[in-house]
């Protein structure tokens, strides 16, 4: 849950980075999740990931990041670098902890908030690539927000009951993400 409370505190930051245009939400969003990476290294160290691949990721994600702001790399890298992460972790939890060599075994909850980690990612890859794709900055808002009610609406179908969580949270997420998507296209 640590991990995904950072990641979205950088998504507001990235949500607002949106009304300055495509490239600057893009650079900023790789910067954001290069320091919600580094943030992240003790929650993920806590599990038994070693640092260095950890450390690696930062280096990269602020690299890439810096270029897309100086113009070298287009925007739409931000788009396929937050989709591919989130969307491999929130749909293979269990290999990707597997790749991250986690020593502590994942309880069912951890796996969940794993998956649910990586949709937290993908999001940003959606308002990113709706950006880079032309989208106005209110319809990339839409897009994001009606992705995280779709994956809200996954997580409280398919897992809430499985681990014991009542089923109210998550689709008063899915309604409230789904309220804001539409006002975004009013």
């Amino acid at each position: 849950m640590r991990a995904i409370g950072v990641w979205q505190i950088g998504i507001a930051a990235v949500l607002l980075a949106g009304k300055k245009g495509a490239v600057f939400a893009s650079g900023f969003g790789l910067l954001a999740a290069a320091l919600a990476s580094l943030v992240n290294i003790a929650v993920f160290e806590a599990m038994g990931r070693e640092k260095p691949s950890q450390v690696f990721g930062v280096a990269l994600l602020a690299l890439l990041g810096k270029l897309t702001l100086d113009g070298v790399v287009g925007p739409r890298i931000a788009c396929f670098v937050h989709l591919a992460i989130g969307l491999l972790i929130h749909l293979t939890p269990v290999a990707t902890a597997e790749l991250y060599q986690f020593t502590k075994p994942m309880s069912s909850v951890g796996t969940s908030m794993l998956a649910l980690y990586g949709s937290t990612i993908a999001t940003v890859g959606v308002y990113l690539g709706a950006l880079a794709y032309g989208l106005s900055q209110p319809r990339a808002f839409a897009a994001f927000f009606v992705t995280n009610a779709l994956f809200a609406l996954k997580w409280g179908v398919t897992e809430a009951q499985a681990l014991g969580a009542p089923k109210l949270g998550p689709l008063a997420w899915t309604a409230l993400s789904g309220a804001l998507g539409a006002l975004a296209l009013r």
